[in-house]
């Protein structure tokens, strides 16, 4: 009896391990105001990542955003870290709509549906090393993320973010060693009251989000490094602060 409980156990753990290990890739097709676009997105818990293409331009625009309940962000990246447009809307079943907007304050109806759908092997991570940055614009707030991946299982990192105007407030980690499971790391800070934060990394780029509302992290007024991150560089980076 005991081996049979231990059996099942063991597959329970296989089993749970093994679905861990999928993920659902997504192809949509729809408009944005009257312009036709398609989009493949791969979705991770709710990080949600891929390319968009304007199809009348034919060129991918990577793509990194969410999917919390069903609602659902996405930044569009042009030239690397500038990004250049924004959406915002509401999953229901096979369908997103909502509004695209661009930096500067443009706005456009959006609508996309699935057309296909298949499930992958989640990619793995060669390295969370590199630089990894976001920016809207001369006139808008940008984000800046140094990693180095010194173990299967550590990282280093550096985190500074500035909001945009009028306050210009800031956001900063400094350099801290976190622990890296898979392609995630946590950080956690209670020196100003509650602050959690869940980092995922991906080929590619990497998304920050709080978790369980531990928003006091003592950064400036409304500043934050939430946010998607483009990986503009794999090098190991240059820290700030060496100590």
């Amino acid at each position: 009896m005991k081996r049979i409980f231990l059996l099942i156990v063991f597959l329970l753990v296989e089993g749970f391990s093994f679905a861990q290990t999928k993920l659902s890739r997504h192809t949509y097709e729809g408009l944005v105001n009257k312009f036709p676009i398609s989009l493949s997105l791969t979705f991770d818990a709710n990080l949600v990542y891929g390319t968009l293409m304007y199809k009348r331009v034919g060129q991918p625009i990577k793509v990194i955003g969410s999917l919390e309940n069903d609602s659902f962000s996405l930044h569009e990246f042009g030239e690397k870290t500038e990004i250049t447009g924004m959406y915002y809307g509401t999953k229901k079943g096979d369908e997103i709509s909502g509004s695209w907007s661009s930096p500067n304050g443009k706005e456009m109806k959006f609508g996309i549906k699935k057309t296909a759908s298949s499930e992958i092997e989640k990619p793995e991570l060669k390295s969370a090393t590199g630089s990894y940055a976001y920016s809207f614009g001369k006139d808008g707030g940008n984000g800046n993320m140094y990693v180095q991946q010194v173990a299967n299982d550590k990282i280093i990192l550096e985190i500074q973010a500035v909001k945009g105007p009028p306050s210009y407030n800031q956001a900063i980690i400094e350099k801290t060693t976190l622990k890296l499971v898979r392609n995630e790391a946590i950080y956690e800070n209670n020196e100003f009251g509650k602050c959690l934060l869940k980092i995922t990394f991906f080929e590619g780029g990497a998304n920050i989000i709080y978790l369980n509302d531990a928003y006091d992290c003592g950064f400036g007024n409304t500043a934050s490094v939430v946010g998607n991150y483009f990986k503009f560089d794999s090098k190991a980076p240059k820290f700030e602060k060496n100590n």
